[in-house]
């Protein structure tokens, strides 16, 4: 029978030893059909999974949470006392809902309408990131973290309430030298990560992707709606010009 099972069976096959018994014939197939996994496989498998099922709202959660850690990190940095919790908060509503949720809908759009990884198509999703998406974000920053710390996530003792509906105050925390700021920030950083993340970077992966460089992007920002980002810049030049 064995010699018959030898003749049968395609040769590149492993024929098991006629010493083996048949549970440890199941027990290596069973090893062979499942490797054993790593934890970072396992971690990535997963991840995927989830943003292929729940693509938008892994956008949301992930962008928020990273945003948090980007504003604890900047008031930690300029030591910061107390901790301003409720611009940390402003920070990651806008965050989740902008460069987390909106910006994830964004990248599917452009991936749509500019499928593939060619150098013209890349090109185009990179300069349209980087000329509206990125602009309507930045302002959104500048606008919604005050709004929001001042109205919604009051800091200290004060109470939330409704702001009038003036847009004159709606949209007092919009800066122009702000803006331009961000933007020059967001030009030096995205538009090499934009080029590199649209040929390389798996579209269900982006938002993930995307989320860890704006974490960096936040603490400017968060420099910038908390009035440090001046100072840093003057503390920078000097000691530079030493």
């Amino acid at each position: 029978e064995y010699k018959k099972l030898m003749e049968d069976t395609n040769p590149s096959q492993t024929i098991p030893s006629p010493l083996v018994s048949a549970p440890e014939i199941r027990l290596q197939a069973v090893m062979t059909d499942y490797p054993a996994k790593t934890p970072f496989v396992t971690f990535t498998d997963t991840y995927k999974q989830l943003t292929s099922e729940h693509y938008l709202t892994m956008a949301f959660l992930q962008a928020g949470i990273l945003a948090s850690c980007a504003d604890m990190a900047t008031q930690t940095m300029a030591c910061a006392d107390p901790t301003k919790f409720g611009h940390v908060a402003a920070m990651a509503t806008v965050a989740s809902t902008m460069s987390g949720l909106m910006n994830a809908i964004w990248l599917r759009k452009l991936e749509e309408v500019f499928p593939g990884t060619e150098t013209k198509e890349v090109a185009a999703k990179t300069l349209i990131h980087a000329v509206i998406i990125a602009s309507i974000i930045n302002s959104a920053y500048l606008v919604g973290v005050p709004f929001l710390n001042t109205f919604l996530y009051p800091d200290g003792l004060a109470s939330a309430h409704m702001p009038p509906m003036d847009p004159t105050i709606i949209f007092a925390g919009f800066n122009l030298d702000e803006f331009i700021t961000l933007t020059k920030l967001e030009i030096l950083m995205f538009i090499p990560y934009n080029t590199l993340a649209f040929k390389y970077v798996p579209p269900q992966i982006r938002p993930l992707t995307h989320a860890a460089i704006s974490a960096t992007f936040n603490v400017a920002v968060s420099a910038v709606t908390l009035g440090y980002f001046n100072t840093w810049c003057e503390q920078a030049n000097h000691l530079l010009a030493r």
